[in-house]
């Protein structure tokens, strides 16, 4: 390969190499930490189950929109009635503005027999 070639490749590719160390990529909120609410609403132990001495986890998917609050509520597992409870107290959590775009957050509740609740995040 022609010197001066490789020269303009090797510049090309050091301009690229201090260019990424200048300006950072961008990182969306679900490579990050979880997303905290700042507001957030304990569900409910359905009586039910409580009276029954039955335990069990949910897991939801949460969209959050630009204002922080929650646009939808998925269940990606657990038993219906704890889904229940779950989606309506997910519902009035909220989480920090971003003016700008939609974010996902992943929310597991746990149901400890017979009045404890716990949620990550």
């Amino acid at each position: 390969m022609d010197p001066q070639i490789r020269r303009g490749i090797v510049r090309f590719a050091a301009y690229f190499a201090l260019l990424a160390l200048v300006v950072p990529l961008p990182v969306s909120s679900q490579e990050a930490e979880p997303l905290k609410p700042t507001k957030k609403v304990l569900p409910a132990y359905p009586e039910v189950l409580k009276h029954a001495g039955i335990s069990g986890t949910v897991r939801v998917r949460v969209t959050i929109g630009p204002d922080g609050t929650v646009k939808d509520v998925e269940a990606r597992g657990g038993g219906a009635i704890f889904i229940d409870a779950v989606t309506k107290a997910v519902k009035q959590w909220r989480y920090l503005p971003t003016g700008e775009h939609q974010r996902i957050s992943e929310v597991t509740v746990s149901f400890e027999c017979c009045a404890t609740v716990t949620t990550i995040p």
